[in-house]
């Protein structure tokens, strides 16, 4: 008898740690399965309470209670079996009616089960000596009882009916977990009534015991199914159709295992009898780039077939156990002429420089390479959500593929950034096209934000520059456009520094903004490159930063300055200088500020610069800001007519100002005029 005890406590045991295993999953489906379980260990110790039931009215109780709790098992099993297989009656619109209509019927059956404990309404007990089973106490079904097996059995008619549709409708490979519990089911029907109709002559009913004993596989079949049970099927799958030829290389160094993409790239290897070794694989593929079976490499392989691309970026990884001792190896074979982009179906970087690399050992210069961003997306992204921000990328990115050349190669690169590629294209050709980009990206805005495209572009004129350093460069002078462009977050340093500058000086925001647009002008004049341009209209805007670091007193003073005062004045450059070093935005600025005051015949400050010793950009503010301040009214002096600067200009020509930027800068004048 003891044994009995203990097989039926340690079912309920079992029952109960996986009941609490499971609450810990805290989700919902993991609370139908607890209390599940729960009942199921109830079922098992009032069962084992029944097996020694030692007197008439125990025999009666324990059985009605063990009863009670194989009602509740059966109502909580069908409400698990209902959220695990997600079935319609989930969404059902009056399932709480219904699950409340079945706790009815389980509490008449449970009133019924305890009212025959003293007028045996569903069940008469008798006292059997002779009977081979280890219960003494038998009992003998009366007509109520069949409502009670009646309704349990409806329940579990339902409960295999969702199995068996779930299992029908889900693809074959995630089938095996209804299937499993299916079966499970099947079986403590099958015993259940096998015992109660004493079709098999047992001393306990072996369905109680599989109630507990069933709960840790029902536990991994339900909640550790995906991470475990379908691992090795999940990887072979993203193996097959992930898109990228894959090798796998034993310890021996002989192929064990491929995808259909290498298959397809090499067909020998649809041979599964024929052992094929990694040297006779190198061979079989050409593969002239793997310096070493024994290290981790990175190389490029070109296809000299007609299957497939014709440039592949190769890994090469030696595969080691937790004890660095060597387990095969892994080649895997990306494609770069095709690799894209998920949200924008852009290339991707690799595959944009490929496919650029491949343009440019055709020729066909000049090549300009475009970088662009949306300004204003991260306030997008803020105000209505991730899925808005997406929405406006992808549109930059459509707008990019109707305006552009069909020639054109783009790619998506980091932090948002797109690239665009042109062959024979110069820059003022990419400029009008951006331009019109930019304006129809304005258009289709319909968030309210104000959000805008920078762009930023470099040309490559011959093999002294690659397509990676053009990508950098058009990237800088993006990011330094991006600082005048007031949708852009990046712009909030530029503003404080001028409000600083304008409420510091004379500098008035109408100067700034008329020596920006004539610096620009007279750059583009020059044929200055776009990153130089942006440069440009950067330091055209900041070239006296300094002076936020002069005391008032001197910059102010209405009159000439002291020797004194005007050696402090002069350290502007320097300070400047400083300023824009010590920011990573304007770094590629700071050299030009600190220069903007040398002069053409030596005699400027801070360095004595002399002639083309000073920067270019330098030399252009020195004109353009000398012109502006000319003529406009300042406390110091009064307007001149253009005519009385034009002539200043000249007479200043080759002593203070470069004599070539000097005649340009007078054309660019009377142009306008």
């Amino acid at each position: 008898m003891i044994w009995y005890y203990i097989w039926y406590g340690f079912a309920a045991l079992c029952a109960v740690i996986y009941a609490v295993k499971t609450y810990r999953q805290k989700n919902r489906l993991a609370v139908f399965a607890g209390n599940m379980f729960v009942t199921a260990a109830l079922v098992n110790i009032t069962y084992a309470v029944r097996i020694g039931a030692g007197s008439y009215f125990m025999a009666s109780l324990s059985t009605s209670m063990y009863f009670v709790c194989l009602d509740l098992m059966v109502l909580s099993a069908l409400q698990f079996s209902v959220e695990f297989t997600e079935s319609k009656i989930s969404a059902f619109k009056y399932k709480k009616y219904a699950y409340l209509f079945l706790n009815l019927l389980v509490l008449a059956d449970i009133v019924f089960l305890i009212i025959n404990v003293f007028s045996e309404i569903e069940l008469r007990f008798q006292y059997n000596l002779y009977s081979i089973y280890t219960i003494k106490y038998m009992y003998v079904a009366k007509p109520v009882f069949y409502f009670h097996m009646g309704f349990v059995y409806l329940l579990a008619a339902v409960i295999v009916y969702l199995l068996i549709k779930k299992m029908c409708s889900v693809p074959k490979i995630y089938s095996a977990r209804y299937r499993n519990s299916l079966i499970a089911v099947v079986l403590i029907i099958v015993f259940t009534y096998l015992y109660i109709a004493e079709k098999i002559r047992v001393s306990i009913d072996l369905a109680v015991l599989a109630y507990g004993f069933l709960c840790p596989i029902i536990y991994w079949n339900i909640l550790d199914y995906t991470s475990k049970g379908m691992l090795n099927t999940t990887r072979k799958m993203i193996l097959e159709y992930m898109g990228t030829p894959m090798i796998l290389f034993d310890f021996e160094g002989y192929v064990a295992d491929t995808n259909q993409d290498m298959r397809n790239l090499f067909p020998i290897l649809n041979n599964r009898e024929r052992k094929i070794s990694m040297m006779d694989f190198m061979q079989i593929a050409s593969i002239k780039g793997l310096q070493s079976t024994a290290t981790d490499q990175v190389f490029e392989w070109c296809n000299p077939n007609d299957t497939g691309a014709k440039v592949y970026q190769c890994n090469f990884t030696c595969l080691k156990d937790e004890k660095g001792r060597n387990i095969g190896q892994l080649l895997i074979m990306k494609n770069l002429e095709v690799e894209r982009d998920m949200l924008t179906q852009l290339y991707s970087k690799e595959s944009f420089l490929s496919r650029m690399e491949g343009i440019v050992n055709q020729g066909g210069y000049p090549i300009t390479i475009v970088v662009c961003n949306t300004n204003g997306i991260g306030f997008v992204n803020d105000v209505f959500g991730w899925t808005k921000g997406n929405e406006m990328l992808r549109m930059a990115a459509d707008m990019l593929r109707d305006n552009l050349p069909q020639t054109a190669v783009l790619a998506r690169l980091k932090d948002g950034d797109m690239a665009a590629g042109f062959t024979e294209v110069e820059q003022e050709y990419a400029v009008r096209l951006f331009e019109n980009i930019r304006e129809q990206y304005q258009q289709h805005n319909d968030t309210g934000i104000n959000t805008d495209l920078e762009y930023g572009i470099a040309v490559i004129r011959d093999d002294s520059k690659s397509i990676e350093e053009a990508l950098k460069e058009a990237e800088g002078s993006m990011r330094t456009k991006k600082l005048m462009n007031e949708t852009s977050q990046k712009s909030s340093l530029l503003d404080s520094l001028t409000q600083t500058l304008t409420e510091s000086d004379y500098e008035t925001e109408e100067h700034v903004e008329r020596t920006k647009e004539m610096a620009v002008r007279l750059g583009r004049a020059l044929k200055l490159s776009d990153a130089e341009l942006g440069k440009l209209a950067l330091l055209a805007v900041l070239h006296d930063i300094g002076k936020i670091a002069i005391p008032h007193t001197i910059l102010l003073k209405p009159g000439k300055l002291t020797e004194d005062e005007w050696e402090i004045m002069k350290t502007h450059t320097e300070k400047g200088y400083r300023i824009a070093s010590a920011s990573k935005e304007l770094q590629s600025i700071a050299e030009y500020i600190l220069h903007h005051h040398e002069r053409w015949d030596g005699k400027g400050y801070p360095s004595g610069l002399k002639g083309e010793e000073i920067p270019l950009l330098s030399r252009i503010i020195t004109v353009v800001d000398s012109h502006d301040v000319m003529v406009h009214d300042r406390p110091y002096h009064k307007a001149m007519s253009k005519e009385q600067a034009m002539e200043e200009l000249l007479k200043c020509s080759g002593t203070q100002f470069d004599p070539h930027l000097v005649t340009v800068f007078l054309k660019v004048i009377n142009d306008e005029a």
